[in-house]
């Protein structure tokens, strides 16, 4: 069996923000994975947290390249299927996904209410 037990992806794209969370978040689910938590950083990044079986990699590798997301090589490698070990024996994988969007919008700013005295 594999010896990775945390996946590390990483990609970015120029597609629009709310547009791709909706389909990366899809393709996630349709890969068998759930979201277990999320991270928004302004509008230039999110991080995603998962867990998937170590047995739907692939079907995760392609559910998010079809999303218009272009992943890192390295994390290309991560979900290929590993043909030097066995994975007879499913078991989950916790992962992050770091998405970095690039544009030229201002960074976005949120209010901050001021709090009594």
């Amino acid at each position: 069996m594999s010896k990775q037990q945390f996946l590390r992806l990483d990609g970015f794209t120029k597609a629009e923000r709310l547009g791709m969370n909706d389909r990366v978040s899809e393709a996630i689910d349709q890969a068998g994975a759930w979201i277990t938590d999320f991270h928004l950083y302004s509008n230039i990044a999110i991080c995603i947290n998962f867990e998937v079986p170590n047995t739907n990699l692939d079907k995760l590798a392609g559910a998010l390249q079809e999303t218009g997301l272009h992943l890192s090589q390295e994390s290309l490698e991560q979900l290929m299927p590993d043909m030097n070990h066995s994975r007879l024996q499913e078991r989950e994988l916790t992962g992050t996904l770091a998405i970095t969007f690039v544009h030229n919008e201002p960074d976005l700013l949120r209010e901050i209410p001021a709090v009594p005295g």
